[in-house]
């Protein structure tokens, strides 16, 4: 239900005929998925208000069960829509062949004419890429393959991080849980990276679910459950394999805080069984991969950004505009209480909850870990970037800050909810005030998404280069020739530039001293600043 939600919903994106490159037909054209969105989750809230007020408890639970699945799906499947219209008329992803397109429709182009590819990357992408293309799929060009892989990537989130979830939850706190930090971190030019980190949270949960119940599993369970989350793992790793990386400490303290310790001898064994598994299951997949990427720990990553000129405490919103970097030391804006931002204050208070209130829960565990482990990873980074100059992706970490920060925030509502819902019980109509809990969880979570995956859509809509938004980026793909050799629809004064037949993947140059200032100074040969005044 919730994958023909995401996929049904981005593909009616496809029948929005409005100009994605003019404001009125950019308006126009959100305003067309939002009537759909809406339309769509009346009919869902419809049904389970019905069932609700005249279903038995198995029809009510069966809907509930089905209802948040659709939500799930609506929700990205929005987010895909609106990848859908801003691409209208060309068959090029976000930002073209430029950037870190460049590359991976380069490695997709090795795999396509040799069968494999040389790089330390994660080789999910690109193989698939690659074999689409063997397949005879979009003309046999990786190039064309990549706009409906990143796209399937964004609509699908919400059903697997749901799925996820479920895992670990019943359906409407896995829905909450699952949904808003997989909407929050949206990022449709590279959505595979957000795609894995919203999943391996709930899989490490599972992981220390497991491993506490370890010891009344038979030896047959324990080897299954045990390989199965390991396989899930290297999957996932395949794909992204940053996430995995800076979880990693924090993981490893959960593990010996969860492990059956008190358990007697068969019970500690039971767990080390458990563990070594998992371990197989994920070498199994992502063992051949593992090995490149630890040979390659020498490579130097010196691509600065405004990321990384900001102070590192900083859990604030992302902006979406280049203008934004402009504040020293800061995202745009002064925090609302002592430097906090608003969200940072929510989240912060959040967290304490979460803490308080379910320090014990592996749901709350696997989160806690995560962000402790990328707290400090991204000031052990960070601290080394000037001796060392280079970056090795100490922004990302921010994703993964804002992530499981979120993740916890929501799972502190959860848990404050379900120790209230005795107190209601115990009140004279809370029996029957219950009975709509779904219908209030289902339509706070749909009109969140409609909200946000308009948001974001609005964000990555053409906008020209110069004005420094995220909209560049589809604003580009606009502008290369099709493969007959036409221009797209929406070409800036119907003019495009020619697209490459044969991808070369272009390799970074290294120097010895890494630039990363401020648009406003200019870093001399001899060290020194000097800046620019206007």
């Amino acid at each position: 239900m919730s994958v023909v939600a995401a996929l049904g919903f981005t593909l009616w994106g496809l029948s929005v005929d409005n100009s994605p490159i003019t404001r009125v037909g950019q308006i126009s054209g959100l305003s067309n998925l939002q009537l759909r969105f809406a339309v769509l989750t009346l009919i869902v809230l419809a049904v389970v208000g019905w069932a609700t007020v005249r279903g038995s408890e198995r029809v009510r639970r069966l809907t509930t069960r089905l209802a948040t699945a659709a939500v799930a799906g609506l929700c990205t499947g929005f987010l895909g829509a609106g990848q859908v219209f801003a691409l209208r008329g060309t068959p090029w992803t976000l930002n073209g062949p430029y950037g870190d397109n460049n590359r991976i429709i380069g490695w997709g182009e090795e795999v396509l004419h040799t069968g494999a590819m040389d790089a330390f990357y994660p080789p999910a992408v690109p193989y698939t890429l690659g074999y689409l293309a063997k397949l005879g799929l979009y003309g046999g060009e990786p190039a064309l393959a990549i706009k409906w892989v990143f796209i399937a990537f964004v609509a699908l989130t919400g059903p697997a991080a749901y799925l996820f979830w479920r895992m670990c939850l019943r359906p409407l706190p896995a829905l909450a849980v699952g949904l808003l930090p997989a909407l929050q971190q949206t990022l449709p030019h590279k959505p595979y990276s957000p795609f894995v980190l919203v999943l391996i949270l709930p899989l490490i949960a599972k992981l220390l679910m497991w491993l506490r119940a370890s010891p009344h599993f038979s030896t047959r369970g324990t080897v299954l459950r045990g390989g199965f989350l390991g396989l899930l793992f290297g999957l996932l790793f395949l794909i992204y394999s940053g996430w995995h990386l800076w979880s990693l400490p924090g993981v490893l303290v959960a593990v010996l805080f969860f492990y059956p310790w008190r358990t007697g001898r068969t019970g500690r064994l039971r767990g080390l069984l458990y563990l070594g598994s998992s371990l197989f299951g994920f070498l199994l997949v992502a063992g051949v991969y593992l090995r490149v990427l630890l040979g390659a720990t020498g490579t130097r990553d010196q691509w600065c950004s405004g990321y990384t000129l900001t102070e590192p405490a900083y859990i604030g919103t992302t902006p979406l505009t280049g203008l934004a970097w402009d504040e020293p030391g800061e995202y745009p804006g002064v925090g609302e209480f002592s430097g906090l931002h608003v969200y940072a204050v929510v989240v912060l208070i959040g967290l304490g909850f979460a803490v308080a209130l379910g320090l014990r829960k592996a749901i709350v565990v696997a989160p806690l870990a995560a962000f402790g482990s990328a707290w400090l990873v991204r000031f052990y980074l960070a601290g080394r970037m000037e001796a060392d100059q280079q970056v090795q992706l100490f922004p990302r970490t921010m994703i993964q800050i804002q992530v499981t920060l979120t993740a916890l925030t929501v799972l502190a509502c959860v848990i404050a909810a379900q120790r209230l819902a005795p107190l209601l019980k115990r009140l004279g109509d809370g029996q029957r005030q219950q009975r709509f809990t779904a219908l209030g969880v289902l339509l706070a979570m749909a009109l969140a998404g409609g909200m946000i995956g308009s948001f974001f859509s609005n964000q990555y809509l053409p906008t020209h280069p110069a004005e420094k938004l995220a909209g560049t980026l589809a604003w580009r793909a606009q502008q290369i020739t099709k493969p007959d050799g036409r221009c797209p629809e929406f070409a800036d004064r119907g003019r495009c530039k020619p697209f490459s037949a044969w991808m070369h993947v272009e390799r970074p140059v290294e120097v010895d001293r890494m630039v990363c200032e401020y648009p406003w100074r200019t870093v001399r040969r001899d060290g020194s600043i000097a800046v620019k005044l206007s």
